[in-house]
């Protein structure tokens, strides 16, 4: 009878969306007409092959994009999405090899064996949420309301993502984190900002776009399900989603768009530091003070508040008037994070509701999805257990050896940068000469090894325990001074299928579970090697120099550092790139917003150039294979649904974009692959954007 209901409510939504999710092979025009390999079921035995000089990208990955095939209930694969499933089953081989032992390892056992104890789980139904849910629908008062926010024993209920989407940050109606100092980078501060909406952007509460409706639709037909099974009648759940949304329609109109965030051309106006006077007289009658006594950060010596108006506009929601959508907000909200924790009945409805919204074929192995899970609770333990089995020193050598190498050709680049000023050169330079590197593994680990599961508790429990476990670590280092050199894992973890440049402590960080799947195998040429892993740290070197990064001093200091002549310089570059992606039309009438990829987009091209550079002077170095290994770096294939939210949400360029438009640029690649004027591939050289 429940799942008679639950086709109901989202069988209407699964019509509604069949047109926006079909799979027609899409196109983009720039001169002529490059192909979108990205979604899947767009390439195929039936499409026309290309010519390197008109569509590199369909050139290169024709026949490996065919090859891919997308997990059952994933919503794509390939490139970086690939190799974190594949990094993931690691960790599931991992968490199985008896052989690798330790405290952590053994932690992280008896986690995955709650997870996928069916018997007990199934026993137990939704009675493990009982308590939390009876609380919340109890709550009459904000004062009750106030007491759960502050209560530190609920924080792995509370763990919304910031608005930026990082996950663990403690909060209510806004989040709460532990960053470096902007002013001085030595120090570290709490970090309050703005909550992430469902929606992702502002924009949507204001007019729902295409991709606002199928983030509205899966949101709508998870929470329904969800809601069903921890009883409410599909009426009162009709009602609390359309609370949830109201309340956040409330939070929208007082954010800060995140179009700005993504790539802000002033990151001072979000450094607004206070103490807890003047956090208290910002917010007025929100009651601030209490929450943060409540987690014991009442004694932090400065807070950054990232932004004030929306602070300030808290107490203008947070009313008696406005006590029943904030409470439906507030018990969606936190029942959404026990999903994957409650009983195979719930999960299911509640998965394939969201599937069905998705287009996603299939559902993901008990095991993929215990894994998943343990990731988002216990990441310091099951990140120690993937250093013990796959961290090698000798992995290590080989990725600093390129590391060195992209460093010491970035530093010439800097020196003959021709737009720049000497003094701004001479402080590139030292601000590149003071970058950290974090490669593969850190040299010393953190550990778990004070925490344990209370004996018989339920796998709910068990996840708030986990979960608030690893916020209390975080939290208790915010009057602690910065060591640049620590690898922090919470926000860089050796086990994803990452990397990154952190601009708040000049740092590139080369995780080891990245070098997998199409990223890297022992068996490549030096070619490929270079095309992939060469041109993933020269990218994340880059992002130290760009329209964000360069915000930033050599020390992670948000401080002017540039000239006003060399800034405008800067600014007319980026300017260009920001102008050519405007003027993209990607598929559906989709276009792009340049100013949002910019800082990709920048990155990618000041990786390859660095790249470029090096492999010219080596001797009978294979051009093709390097430029194709570098195009199949971002060969992907989603489901159209991903990839509409990746054009118009993403601060990444789209995988066929990132091969074709960056390749376009460089002499070298025109020269090997002999194009020509008229050709798709391309650019004549007064139109290049290339940044650096």
């Amino acid at each position: 009878m429940r799942k008679n209901r639950i086709k109901k409510a989202t069988g209407v939504m699964c019509l509604l969306m069949s047109a926006m999710l079909s799979c027609t092979p899409a196109m983009a025009y720039t001169g002529e007409s490059w192909y979108n390999t990205d979604i899947d079921g767009a390439v195929t035995e039936e499409t026309p092959e290309a010519r390197a000089q008109d569509d590199f990208n369909l050139f290169a990955n024709r026949e490996y994009i065919m090859q891919l095939e997308i997990p059952e209930g994933m919503a794509g694969t390939g490139s970086f999405t690939g190799v974190s499933q594949i990094t993931n089953q690691m960790c599931l081989d991992a968490v199985k090899d008896d052989t690798v032992g330790g405290s952590d390892a053994e932690l992280v056992r008896q986690y995955y064996a709650m997870q996928m104890d069916w018997d007990t789980r199934n026993s137990q139904g939704i009675e493990p949420a009982m308590p939390y849910l009876n609380k919340l629908r109890a709550i009459d008062s904000l004062e009750d309301m106030t007491a759960w926010f502050a209560d530190r024993s609920l924080g792995g209920f509370t763990a919304y993502d910031d608005i930026r989407g990082n996950w663990g940050k403690t909060g209510c109606l806004f989040s709460y984190c532990v960053r470096a100092s902007s002013d001085d980078p030595g120090v570290r501060v709490l970090k309050l900002a703005p909550i992430r909406l469902s929606l992702n952007s502002i924009d949507e509460y204001k007019e729902l776009s295409e991709n606002g409706k199928i983030l509205k639709a899966r949101r709508t037909a998870r929470w329904t399900a969800l809601l069903e099974h921890l009883g409410f009648s599909e009426d009162e759940a009709a009602q609390m989603i359309e609370n949830t949304f109201a309340l956040e329609g409330m939070l929208a109109a007082i954010q800060t768009d995140t179009k700005e965030l993504d790539n802000p051309s002033d990151l001072s106006i979000y450094w607004n530091p206070a103490d807890m006077a003047g956090l208290e007289e910002m917010c007025g009658a929100f009651p601030v003070r209490e929450i943060l006594t409540g987690w014991g950060m009442d004694q932090v010596n400065q807070y950054n508040v990232s932004d004030p108006a929306y602070m300030k506009a808290l107490a203008d929601i947070y009313t008696e008037e406005n006590l029943e959508i904030l409470r439906d907000w507030l018990t969606v909200r936190t029942a959404d994070q026990w999903v994957y924790y409650l009983d195979q009945a719930t999960r299911d409805d509640v998965r394939n509701a969201e599937n069905n919204v998705m287009g996603i074929q299939g559902v993901e192995s008990d095991e993929t999805t215990a894994m998943v899970s343990i990731r988002d609770d216990m990441l310091i333990p099951l990140d120690n257990l993937y250093i013990t089995k796959y961290c090698t020193p000798e992995l290590r050598s080989k990725i600093r050896e390129i590391i060195d190498m992209v460093l010491t050709e970035y530093h010439s680049m800097l020196e003959e940068e021709d737009w720049l000023s000497e003094t701004m050169r001479s402080r590139a330079v030292e601000k590149l000469d003071n970058i950290v590197i974090h490669d593969v593994y850190p040299e010393t680990i953190d550990t778990w090894d004070d925490f344990e599961f209370e004996e018989g508790c339920s796998l709910l429990e068990a996840c708030r325990a986990a979960r608030q476990y690893g916020q209390d670590q975080v939290l208790s280092t915010v009057n602690l001074p910065v060591d640049r050199s620590y690898w922090d894992r919470t926000v860089m973890p050796v086990s994803t299928a990452n990397a990154s440049y952190n601009p708040m402590d000049n740092s590139i960080n080369i995780m080891g579970g990245m070098l997998n799947g199409v990223i890297y195998q022992d068996d490549y040429s030096y070619e490929e090697v270079l095309g992939i892993v060469g041109m993933i740290i020269g990218h994340e070197i880059s992002h130290a120099f760009d329209p964000l990064g360069s915000q930033y001093d050599k020390d992670g200091g948000l401080a002017p550092w540039w000239t006003d002549e060399d800034r405008a310089a800067f600014d007319e570059r980026t300017q260009k790139l920001i102008d050519y992606y405007d003027n993209l039309e990607l598929f559906d009438g989709i276009t792009y917003d340049g100013s949002r990829v910019q800082g990709e987009a920048v990155a990618d091209m000041g990786g390859l150039k660095c790249l470029l550079r090096i492999v010219d002077r080596m001797e009978g170095f294979d051009y093709n294979r390097f430029f194709e290994a570098f195009a199949k770096l971002w060969a992907v294939r989603y489901v159209k649904s991903v990839e509409i939210n990746i054009a118009k949400a993403d601060v990444h360029p789209l995988g066929y974009l990132r091969t074709n438009v960056t390749v376009m640029q460089f002499d070298k690649f025109q020269e090997v692959y002999d194009v020509k004027e008229g050709d798709g591939m391309y650019l004549a050289p007064e139109d290049r954007i290339c940044i650096w």
